[in-house]
Order: C-alpha cells, then sequence, then structure tokens
C-alpha cells in the first residue's frame, strides 16, 4: 500500500513531492505556506538586503546572534559572547555542535570570510551598517580585506573590533544580512552559481531544497542543524505572490497560513469579519518616494521637490487609503524609534489648504505652469496596494497643479523596478526601508553621500549630513548623539530629497493554526520558532486538505 501524505494548504504539484511509496503508512510532513510578497531577487545575503529575500534568510543561515521570536536578540551560532570594558572588543564563542547543511564543522574561519566578502565592494547590497567594526571604511574604499576587524582567535572563537562604542551591535549582528555566514568552499567552486538548489550549503534550521524562477520557494528541515530537535516544521514554503488580493483569494482556499499583507481596500472589512487572524500593528518601516536628484527635473531645483512634497495630504492617505492604522510621515525615522526625537517641518502643523497655497507658489517659481508644464513619471513595483497609493498621490498633485503638470505612472515587476533603482532610471520611485534594528542610523544612513541604490535613490550628496552622522557614531552620550542625529535628519528633510509618506503598520493575516507568531517591531518570524496545529476532528468527522 503506498503512504497518502495530506499537505494541509499545500500547491498540490509541491505535495506531490512529499507522498513516497513504502509499505506502511508515513506520518505527514507538517508544512506551513508563507506568503512572501514577491519573486527574491537573489538567495545570496551578501547581495541584497530585501524583505522578501531576508524572510528567506532567517530559515536558511544563521549568524552569530539571531533574533527570537519575540524580536529580542539571543545566542545563534554563538553560544556566549563577552564584551571589553571600553565596548570596543566582542568576542564571540562558537557553538561546539554548529555545522554547515553538508555536515562540514562551522568555525570562526567561516565568520572572518564572510564578513570580509560582505564588506568588500561588489555589487549587491551596502555593508553599511557594519561601519562600526574596525578597518570596514577602508575595506568598502576598496583596501585589503585582511584590515577587517574581524579575527578568529581559535576554530572555536570569533573577536570583533569596533572603532566606537556601539550599544546597538548585537541588533546589527542579529539583522543585518551582511552578518550571515556563507560557505566558502561552495561559493569559491560554483561561482555566481553558488545559490542554487543541489549547490547551496548553508548553516540555519532549513536548507534549499527547490527554487524556480516564478515558483514557490521550497526549504525542508535542515539534518545538520544544531537545534534541529526544535523545531516543529518539516517544510515551507514561500509563495512568491506580489498581488496582495492574490495572496487573499490562496489564503480563503487554504493554500495560504500566512499572507505577506491585505488589499488596502478591504483593510476595514477584514478586520471586522477576521479579528482574530488580522494582525495590524504599527511596525519599524517608512513608505516614501524618491526623487532623482542627478537629473532633470530635480536637480538643482529645491523648490520643485518642496512643492511636490508640501502637495501630498499625508493625513488623508493614511485615512481613506491605507487605512490600517499607518502614521502620516514627515521624516524617514519613525516615531516608534526609542531615545530619538524627530525633527519636524513647519508644515506639518499647517492646514492642507495653506501647505497648497505655498506649494503653487514654490511650483510656478521653479518654472512651471499651464504654458510650461511639468511632464512627470512615477516608477513603482507592481502591487496594487503600491498602486492604489501612486494613484493618490497623482490625484494630489494634480488637484495642486492642474494644467502644469501631466504625471503619469509605469508599474514593473519588481526584478525590472530593482534593475532600474539601481541605475537611477526614474525620475520618482516608490521606495520603502523597513529597519534592522530600532536606531535612527538604520534609516538615516540610507542618505549618506557613499550610500548606493537602493539605499541612496536620489543621489543626495552633503557634507554635513555625513559629518553630523560621523559625529553622532563616535558620541558615547545618548542625548548628544540623539540631538546629531536628529540635526542630520532636519538639514536632510528640508533638501527634499525623498517624499515620506507614512510609517508603516503590520497587516497580515495569519492563520489560527499557526503558534508561535509573536509580534515584533520589526515583524520578523522565523519559521525554526513556528509550528502549525491543525483542528481536532470530531469523532466520526471529516477532515479534508486543499490539497490531497
Amino acid at each position: 500500500m503506498k503512504s497518502i501524505v495530506r499537505c494541509a494548504g499545500t500547491v498540490a504539484a509541491i505535495c506531490l513531492g512529499a507522498a513516497v511509496g513504502t509499505s506502511s503508512m508515513a506520518l505527514a510532513e507538517t508544512v506551513f505556506n508563507r506568503g512572501n510578497g514577491g519573486e527574491p531577487s537573489t538567495l545570496d545575503p551578501h547581495n541584497t538586503d530585501g524583505r522578501i529575500e531576508s524572510n528567506i534568510f532567517r530559515d536558511l543561515f544563521e549568524g552569530l546572534v539571531v533574533y527570537g521570536p519575540d524580536g529580542r536578540f539571543m545566542p545563534g551560532v554563538a553560544e556566549t559572547w563577552e564584551v571589553s570594558p571600553d565596548g570596543l572588543v566582542y568576542t564571540f564563542r562558537l557553538r561546539a555542535n554548529a555545522k554547515w547543511s553538508n555536515g562540514d564543522p562551522l568555525t570562526a574561519e567561516d565568520f572572518v570570510y564572510s564578513f570580509r566578502r560582505a564588506v568588500a565592494p561588489h555589487s549587491g547590497a551596502s555593508a553599511a551598517n557594519l561601519r562600526m567594526i574596525e578597518g570596514a571604511d577602508a575595506v568598502m574604499a576598496g583596501g585589503p580585506t585582511d584590515k577587517l576587524g574581524v579575527k578568529a582567535v581559535d576554530p572555536a572563537t570569533v573577536r570583533i573590533a569596533l572603532v566606537t562604542p556601539t550599544p546597538f551591535f548585537l541588533g546589527v549582528l542579529s539583522s543585518d544580512n551582511m552578518a550571515l555566514p556563507v560557505h566558502r568552499a561552495t561559493v569559491e567552486k560554483n561561482g555566481d552559481k553558488w545559490t542554487e538548489p543541489g549547490k547551496m550549503v548553508s548553516n540555519g534550521a532549513y536548507t534549499l531544497a527547490d527554487w524556480q524562477r516564478g515558483k514557490p520557494l521550497v526549504a525542508v528541515r535542515n539534518v545538520n542543524y544544531y537545534a534541529k530537535d526544535s523545531v516543529s516544521i518539516d517544510r515551507v514554503i514561500f509563495h512568491p505572490v506580489a498581488d496582495p488580493g492574490e495572496e487573499l483569494t490562496l489564503y480563503r482556499a487554504g493554500k495560504l497560513d500566512i499572507t505577506n499583507e491585505v488589499p488596502q481596500d478591504q483593510v476595514k472589512w477584514i478586520s471586522l469579519s477576521q479579528p482574530k487572524e488580522f494582525w495590524n500593528k504599527p511596525f519599524l518601516a517608512t513608505y516614501y518616494y524618491a526623487l532623482n536628484l542627478t537629473a532633470e527635473p530635480f536637480k538643482g531645483n529645491r523648490n520643485l521637490r518642496k512643492a511636490l512634497s508640501l502637495a501630498i495630504n499625508r493625513e488623508q492617505i493614511v485615512e481613506k487609503v491605507t487605512r490600517a492604522g499607518e502614521m502620516p510621515a514627515y521624516g524617514l525615522v519613525p516615531p516608534i524609534v526609542p531615545n530619538y526625537r524627530r525633527p519636524l517641518p513647519a508644515f506639518a502643523a499647517e492646514p492642507m489648504e495653506q501647505r497648497l497655497e505655498e506649494a503653487r507658489r514654490l511650483f510656478a517659481d521653479a518654472g512651471y505652469g499651464p504654458s510650461q508644464p511639468l511632464k512627470l513619471e512615477v516608477l513603482y513595483n507592481t502591487s496594487e496596494n503600491n498602486r492604489v497609493i501612486a494613484e493618490a498621490v497623482m490625484a494630489h498633485w494634480s488637484r495642486a497643479f492642474g494644467k502644469g503638470l501631466a504625471v503619469t505612472s509605469v508599474s514593473v515587476d519588481r526584478t525590472e523596478y530593482l534593475k532600474r533603482r539601481a541605475r537611477r532610471d526614474f525620475q520618482v520611485v516608490r521606495a520603502a526601508w523597513i529597519g534592522d534594528f530600532a536606531d535612527p542610523t538604520v534609516f538615516l544612513n540610507l542618505m549618506l553621500s557613499t550610500a548606493l541604490p537602493p539605499r541612496n535613490d536620489p543621489g543626495y550628496r552633503s557634507a554635513k549630513y555625513d559629518e553630523l552622522l560621523a559625529k553622532a557614531a563616535s558620541s558615547t552620550e545618548v542625548s548628544e548623539r540623539s540631538a546629531l542625529l536628529a540635526d542630520a535628519e532636519r538639514i536632510m528633510t528640508d533638501e527634499y530629497p525623498v517624499i515620506p509618506i507614512y510609517h508603516w503598520a503590520t497587516k497580515s493575516l495569519v492563520s489560527q493554526k499557526v503558534k508561535g507568531w509573536v509580534f515584533n517591531i520589526r515583524d520578523v518570524h522565523p519559521s525554526r520558532f513556528v509550528s502549525i496545529v491543525e483542528a481536532k476532528v470530531p469523532a466520526g468527522g471529516n477532515k479534508t486538505s486543499a490539497a490531497n
């Protein structure tokens, strides 16, 4: 008799691979179907810091320190650590049973190699969050990687030296993809193909089983993971569904256990009809539009940039469009970041009509009007939620400037969107940033002169801004540091390289059978801390599955 494996909520084509012919009944796999908001651009943790990819990396890889289910950091590969009295040296002792998925021991040299690789100049994401490590700036500028202050004291001990005391350093290690280890032999043998199924060697609770572009990514339990006995879920399936409406349909059909988000126009109905499944809390993220300062019409035209910012009614957008508890944004740093007082522009307290009057004056001063209209294009990655926000923003601009503005939008898939951002092929681009940890620099470092897209999308350059962030980095006094960072944000926002629109709130659906899904301000949920508990079937009842 063939065994039958029931994969509750699993796409049939994937579930078929779980059934294996045996002479006796096999236990059913526990499968977790995650809506992940889109297609990952890469599976190399040192080449991206996107949210979609990071959700996957948290399952496939593990750093020295990790975030637990409640968002607090806890031991990862490092079982213990010590900090020197001056706060400049961190010494991590690795677990004796830490291994790679192929069974190789995980050693201190693996972390030395990985940190050097992450910080060295390459075409991927920026390692700006690691700038506090001794020698990092020099290595990022093209200097020798052996000058980086990450050393292997012995096979089980990693020592990291910093240039200045950094109280949030463990938060950086817990969250930044650049702090994740990669398997040197696999990378060097396979080059860019090391992330393919069958080639990837990782060290997280799960290993890569299958990934084809446009199809769900499948991860399975890592039998060599040091804490494998505490991992409840056997198989995690990340569904690359960019459209919240499609996600909602799959969720209702039982094919997703969680959604990445829900459609804006259904937030109210979902909150009332499914209050036990709707997760709606503020979290560490800001949604904004970036203006290309390296080309016309925004290059050297602050009046125009300010006019467009003033004309957006942020309060109306969060009340009428997003409708999920978001807050209007006038800067990059979200209000839930502790020990920081956000600087707000004077116009934030003004009524909308007064803002519009000033916006029209600045627009005319910038040289635009009905006789010389401004032609503008807004770029965003394909998503119903991005579309409705773009339509709201464009409606506000049309109301403010009438025939003086001809604005259109263009929607492209995420891969093309990232390519266009990388080469600054846009006038206005939709952007968002989710904080790796709760510190203002996570957001303010985006606008450093040395940062590249998808961080500094506008191409903003300010020596004073860079100087203030550098001073803040060397300050050990909380209030002084906070004041320096606030001054920097005030200088940057007053130049209008970006137009902050709102600070995010989570708006996802989580099935009641998903246990261990705990709210935290970063909205991170590694699958190793989650379990699936199916509803009990009454005696004589029938239990069905979405895929049998």
